[in-house]
């Protein structure tokens, strides 16, 4: 608790903002926005003086703004947290959570570009050409999926975690099984996008089923693909796609279709990311 005030009464917006570490001129804000409002506000000169009980809203507050929450957020998470209401708060705080984990993991995908910037200059921003780029037809086949738009392309790992277990439900109470063909990811977006990503994952059954909603069952049809293999963290994928669609464009060739990828070996079937393999895919149409 603070020190009593040689009154024992109250302090000056000064001494009440030491006391928290919370500026002034903070302090006014959130009082004109009634986020943290004084104690009592002289009538004739307008001062702003804070009591104990405006204490510990303060520091609550505080520790919020330190971790990074909004004001909206706050606004909702402030007096739910004073009242012990977890059911409230709570899944404000989760909400903020995983957005800091989607900002870290672009961070750690900006910091290894650098890093690689640094150690191999001008060949870490050459178009890397993959290995082998091959013309597949994909026969028809048919998934179960779901479709979401996910805040950047690195919550689509999320995004799959929640659709595997409500698949395998589905699985159990039908007696539909998987084909053993890769699941995967298709991407419904003409380009590039920062946010907002519009995916939809997707496993291969062997015949169709009735699925509640949010998923989806469906047939695919055969499509012939331009294909490449990238090989471990999912972080130096870009590098693919730049390289067939450059391949597309040498070829003269029409993309038909949304690209997708196909995991030949992904998170589901081993932990270390240096094992992965994403097949990369383009519908193609051969030049006219």
């Amino acid at each position: 608790m603070p020190e009593k005030n040689p009154d024992g009464a109250r302090w000056t917006i000064g001494q009440f903002s030491r006391m928290t570490m919370l500026s002034a001129r903070m302090l006014r804000h959130y009082d004109r926005i009634g986020l943290l409002r004084p104690g009592d506000v002289d009538p004739w000169n307008g001062y702003r003086y804070y009591s104990e009980a405006e204490f510990a809203p303060a520091m609550v507050l505080r520790r919020l703004r330190e971790a990074g929450l909004g004001l909206d957020e706050i606004a909702v998470a402030l007096p739910a947290l004073l009242a012990g209401d977890e059911s409230t708060w709570r899944p404000v705080v989760e909400h903020h959570l995983d957005r800091l984990e989607a900002e870290a993991g672009e961070l750690g995908r900006r910091r290894e570009r650098t890093l690689a910037l640094l150690d191999h200059g001008e060949e870490s921003i050459m178009t890397a050409r993959p290995t082998a780029v091959t013309t597949l037809t994909i026969p028809a086949h048919t998934i179960i999926a779901r479709r979401e738009t996910i805040p950047t392309y690195g919550d689509e790992g999320a995004l799959f975690g929640e659709f595997e277990p409500r698949l395998h439900e589905v699985l159990a109470a039908t007696g539909a099984a998987l084909t053993g063909e890769p699941g995967g990811a298709t991407f419904y977006e003409e380009g590039h996008v920062e946010h907002d990503v519009d995916v939809e994952v997707w496993e291969v059954v062997a015949a169709p089923v009735e699925v509640p909603a949010p998923l989806t069952c469906r047939a695919v049809p055969e499509r012939t693909v331009l294909a490449a293999e990238h090989a471990g963290p999912y972080e130096g994928i870009s590098d693919v796609y730049t390289a067939l669609l450059h391949e597309i464009g040498e070829r003269g060739l029409t993309i038909t279709g949304f690209s997708f990828e196909r995991y030949l070996v992904g998170p589901a079937h081993n932990p270390d990311p240096a094992s992965w393999r994403t097949q990369v895919c383009f519908p193609i149409s051969p030049a006219d």
